[in-house]
């Protein structure tokens, strides 16, 4: 089987993905509003849900360390459906007004069965995360 390749070796298909065109084909998301300033959720708070950012911005930070910010068409709150028992590992703040689709466990695996390149998509992203996370702190890394 031969899958075409986009510029970055990934299959077209996957990378072309928008999820907030994804979700909004769906029945039953629920959008949400956050404000500048507040929490989405907090680092050790029991997770439940995904969010997909359809406007705005938010920051992905543990204490004062912040480690990502992430903008519309990114997913914050992933790790939570993927490693259900386990809390929060960091905090998710508005850093402008935003509006984000609420994604919880039984949809999740709704989309990722009838979708596959939206798992995949998420793959990618948790993926990135770890790379960022392993150069960062990397004995020796400047």
């Amino acid at each position: 089987m031969r899958v075409r390749l986009n510029g970055l070796g990934e299959p077209s298909s996957a990378r072309e993905l928008n999820l907030t065109e994804l979700v909004k084909s769906w029945d039953r998301t629920e959008l949400i509003s956050v404000r500048p300033g507040e929490f989405l959720f907090r680092e050790g708070d029991e997770g439940g849900a995904l969010y997909i950012v359809e406007k705005g911005n938010l920051r992905i930070m543990s204490g004062s360390v912040v480690y990502e910010t992430v903008a519309a068409g990114g997913i914050v709150g992933e790790m939570a459906l993927i490693d259900e028992d386990a809390p929060r590992s960091a905090s998710v703040i508005a850093v402008s007004h935003a509006h984000l689709w609420e994604i919880d466990s039984d949809k999740f695996r709704s989309m990722v069965a009838s979708d596959p390149n939206f798992a995949i998509t998420v793959m990618r992203t948790m993926a990135r995360r770890l790379r960022i996370m392993n150069q960062r702190y990397r004995p020796g890394a400047s």
